[in-house]
């Protein structure tokens, strides 16, 4: 059996199931293959009697003596193809098997986040997705920010039409993340997320590509095996419990159990370790070794948030070596707990709490986008089986065992059993049918059986969920969310059991027979394809990540970087795929910067149409400048010369922003658009420093001339190049400096 060798689903499975772990060994030779090279204790004893020797013959290795043990046999050397195979099944064994519980989780974590991510771009909507806003779909289409580009939104104008895509990728989200019809939903998550990049790469950043290949791995994973509703339903058609009896024997079909073994439960872990690896390397700037980085990125108004602008004040500044190598070291511990193949007990729960760390900080302090929140959630591919039995042996330590005592008589109360008993993973419940001879028994009950003691109604909801996995949380969110009222939702089921039964369709036992699929040899023909398939472009995904991750790190030197195929390169930037990352390297920007625009409307009064406000153009003394991740980021590369083509529809949007406001003297008649940047303070003070504008793009309206009693249009500006940064070498070359004897050290480490 190779590394990619799957289970067809004979017994009803629809996934891939994890073959046989134990690797085939040669047999050791037998005694019975040699009957001839073991004397007959019988025959010795009779020749010795009769036969009248002077001396026994002596003991040889071609006649041993009775009783002697045999000699070893000669050792089989193995071939190549057995040392090849015992080495593709470790792999396979430490790092191609995943539960389906992880994939669960991580599907659950990964949909929530891909719902409110998109959400936040729909916050976006007007400015940047619909031909209202800068980037108009046709114009994109006719000048693409990048090759191989496509997007679903291009299909989608008015803003009416935008809003409707996005409430159905939402909805596309929403059922991935519930697991509903899974495969669909994960695939089209996939063109949802690829969509929203490709429809404005100038706002692209690492966090992008985080997303897209975090959703792109799911596709390949079981994520709907486990704590899904497609599990659920299954589980529903393929058991129906039929008496008590069957409801305590818990349902356990190998579809949901076995592990799944596949190149991309490597390729997604590995993936991982390779971000904090050319992350590390890749930060080989002056101020990483001196450690001012932490100095610097706390000072960048246009990405940190309200938080880092607080703990800015408070930080001293001789924190700032030891937290900015801490992050280093710390990113770097991460590629090896990642990796690790043994101990995962521990180097697993390391990387998860490091990551989790380390993310969160990021997340609170800048304003990243989807970066440190997608890498949170690309860490739940690591929780492994060790995390699982200690969080299990954690829950049953504060989760006490229930007996549920069901009304007998009603199909409802037995239609709740079997959905506990599906919930019920650590069997925690026990259940037992109500005395026959009770008047009106309760719908449900539970029962300790420790002390005795009996609750009903509420009391009997609350231990019953608390019983069960993750109950303890979440029976609160279910009294929160519903407002007060489930002790009357309760009391009216337990009241009108028979209606909602008979509403329902339930009986005892349940209608219809258990549906389990059946294998045949043409469905076990087309599963193995399937799965060759999916592992060969898995294999080809791989290929072209190495090369692009090679070709595209700063790190690596020129003459290693390979060129590209078109092929290749269509596989990775279609769905934007990259391996290129280094956060803040070689070194962090050391200069501030966003666009503000000096505006004139047609009433004289001057306003920067973006914020609504007077225009601000000296950020030498911001703090902060509370702007989100995308109208941060195109602000920062509207004002690149390669972008120069794009600013065509910044100056027809502003110019239609009379029509956005609904009032007609809110027509600007002259505007300026500036890009304000200061230098961060140097090391040890708080104050930026430097401040200047340079001017992107004018406008003046034909034939205007401003009424009496208004002073005259400013003149314009002279349009000039904010590419270059004044005084950014200067100030790296002015951060102090490592002993020499320390300095030679970490450039011999880092060549």
């Amino acid at each position: 059996m190779s590394v990619t060798d799957e289970v067809a689903p004979s017994d009803g499975g629809s996934e891939p199931s994890a073959p046989n772990l134990e690797a085939a060994s040669p047999e050791a030779p037998s005694l019975e293959a040699h009957p001839a090279e073991v004397p007959s204790l019988e025959a010795s004893s009779f020749e010795a009697s009769s036969l009248e020797a002077p001396l026994a013959e002596e003991p040889s290795a071609d006649n041993p003596s009775p009783g002697a043990p045999l000699p070893a046999p000669a050792p089989v050397k193995k071939t190549r193809s057995q040392r090849l195979r015992e080495r593709l099944l470790w792999i396979r064994d430490h790092y191609c098997v995943m539960e389906p519980r992880t994939a669960g989780i991580y599907r659950w974590v990964v949909g929530f986040l891909c719902m409110a991510d998109m959400m936040r771009h729909w916050s976006e909507a007007r400015w940047f997705y619909s031909n209202e806003g800068v980037l108009t779909n046709h114009y994109h289409l006719f000048r693409p920010s990048s090759g191989y580009n496509f997007s679903v939104f291009h299909a989608f104008s008015s803003l009416g039409e935008v809003h409707l895509i996005f409430a159905f990728f939402v909805l596309c989200h929403f059922f991935f993340m519930i697991g509903w019809r899974t495969k669909l939903f994960s695939i089209l998550s996939f063109v949802a997320v690829t969509s929203l990049d490709n429809r404005l790469v100038m706002v692209e950043n690492g966090g992008y590509v985080v997303v897209n290949l975090v959703v792109a791995y799911a596709m390949f994973l079981p994520t709907g095996r486990r704590f899904s509703v497609d599990a659920w339903l299954r589980s529903w058609r393929e058991r129906k419990e039929r008496d008590v009896t069957e409801l305590n024997e818990r349902y356990k079909p190998d579809w949901a159990y076995k592990p799944y073994v596949s190149l991309a439960v490597l390729l997604v872990v590995l993936n991982l370790a390779v971000v904090y690896f050319f992350n590390v390397i890749n930060k080989s700037g002056q101020l990483w070794r001196t450690g001012q980085t932490v100095h610097y990125v706390l000072f960048l108004n246009r990405m940190v948030t309200g938080a880092a602008v607080f703990f800015r004040e408070l930080f001293p500044y001789w924190m700032t070596r030891p937290v900015t190598w801490g992050v280093l070291c710390l990113e770097a511990l991460l590629v090896g707990w990642i990796l690790s193949p043994y101990g995962k007990r521990v180097t697993r729960s390391l990387a998860l709490i490091g990551i989790l760390c380390l993310h969160t900080s990021f997340g609170v302090m800048m304003r990243l986008g989807p970066f440190a929140w997608f890498m949170i959630g690309w860490s739940m591919a690591l929780i492994s089986p060790p995390q699982w039995e200690a969080a299990e042996r954690w829950y049953r330590r504060k989760s006490a065992p229930r007996l549920v005592v069901f009304d007998r008589g009603s199909p409802l109360a037995f239609a709740l059993c079997r959905a506990l008993s599906r919930l019920d993973c650590l069997e925690l419940l026990r259940f037992e049918e109500s005395a026959a001879d009770a008047p009106s028994p309760e719908l449900l009950a539970a029962r300790d059986e420790a002390t005795g003691a009996v609750f009903t109604g509420l009391a009997a909801f609350r231990e019953i969920v608390q019983a069960l996995p993750g109950g303890r949380f979440g029976y609160w969110i279910v009294r929160v969310g519903s407002l007060g009222l489930l002790g009357p939702i309760l009391g009216f089921a337990s009241r009108r059991r028979a209606e909602l039964a008979r509403f329902f369709g339930l009986a005892i036992p349940p209608r219809g027979p258990e549906a389990v699929a059946k294998s045949s040899p043409l469905r076990d023909r087309i599963w193995t394809g399937s799965v060759y398939a999916r592992e060969t472009l898995l294999v080809w995904v791989a290929v072209c990540s190495v090369l692009q991750a090679i070709a595209e790190n700063k790190a690596v030197p020129t003459w290693a970087k390979p060129k590209m195929p078109s092929v290749m390169s269509a596989t990775l930037v279609y769905p934007r795929m990259f391996q290129g990352w280094g956060m803040f390297a070689p070194n962090p920007i050391t200069d501030d910067g966003s666009v503000s625009i000096d505006a004139v409307t047609l009433e004289g009064r001057h306003v920067d149409p973006f914020t609504g406000q007077t225009p601000d153009l000296d950020i030498s003394d911001a703090r902060g400048l509370g702007l989100g991740q995308i109208r941060q980021d195109y602000f920062n590369r509207i004002r690149l010369d390669r972008n120069k083509v794009f600013r065509q529809g910044l100056q027809d949007y502003l110019r239609n922003w009379h029509k956005e406001t609904g009032r007609p003297e809110d027509e600007l008649v002259a505007f300026d658009v500036y890009w304000v940047r200061a230098m961060c303070p140097p090391p040890g003070q708080k104050h930026s420093y430097n401040n200047e504008k340079i001017a992107l793009l004018t406008y003046r309206k034909a034939g205007y001339r401003p009424p009496p009693g208004q002073p005259p249009l400013p003149p314009e500006p002279k349009v000039e190049s904010a590419d270059t940064v004044d005084g950014k070498t200067a100030a790296a070359a002015s951060a102090p400096k490592l002993p020499e004897p320390l300095q030679n050290l970490l450039n011999l480490l880092h060549h």
